[in-house]
């Protein structure tokens, strides 16, 4: 039916094409922010105030620990969701034409040529592998990392930590 190296090109493509998307968006903001503030640089205007920066707190890292996680635990589900219903049973024409072509190409009788095409059949990996889903640990892992630093942090454990803590230092308040 799928092949497991196409599965695997057309989530690597999703991948590009998300990320490729994802930079045009934030080159086009950039873009216009920068017009913006040459238009009224050249009119003489006071050049406007850039945003202003949320103030950093470690409830961040509780975030974002918390979004990688919950992605990587409906990667994992999704992923093997896709790959336990992708494994199919041979079809009978398979099979008899499996059948014929051994006994033709080696001479054998219809009843050991059967045998041998349901011995290769039983063995053969149709579907895509239950291991896929194993590609969800990478995004659970990063979560779980951010989740053990937020636990883990003192800064947090202060209650002045937050008023007296630095700005972001994202540029543009993206994280």
């Amino acid at each position: 039916m799928y092949s497991a190296a196409g599965v695997y090109l057309c989530f690597i493509l999703a991948a590009l094409v998300v990320v490729v998307v994802v930079l045009y968006l934030r080159h086009g903001s950039l873009q216009m922010l920068h017009q913006e503030r040459m238009a009224a640089l050249e009119k003489g205007v006071p050049v406007p105030v850039a945003r202003t920066l949320a103030p950093w707190s470690p409830r961040v890292y509780l975030l974002r620990g918390l979004i990688w996680s919950a992605s990587g635990l409906a990667i994992m589900i999704c992923l093997l969701g896709l790959a336990v219903t992708s494994h199919r049973p041979a079809s009978a024409e398979s099979l008899a034409y499996s059948t014929w072509s051994i006994s033709q190409r080696y001479g054998v009788s219809r009843d050991e040529a059967r045998q041998i095409a349901e011995k290769d059949q039983a063995t053969e990996q149709r579907g895509m592998p239950l291991s896929v889903a194993l590609l969800g640990l990478i995004p659970l892992g990063v979560g779980i990392a951010y989740l053990v630093f937020y636990y883990g942090d003192e800064s947090r454990k202060s209650p002045r930590a937050e008023a007296t803590a630095a700005p972001s230092r994202t540029g543009l308040g993206l994280t």
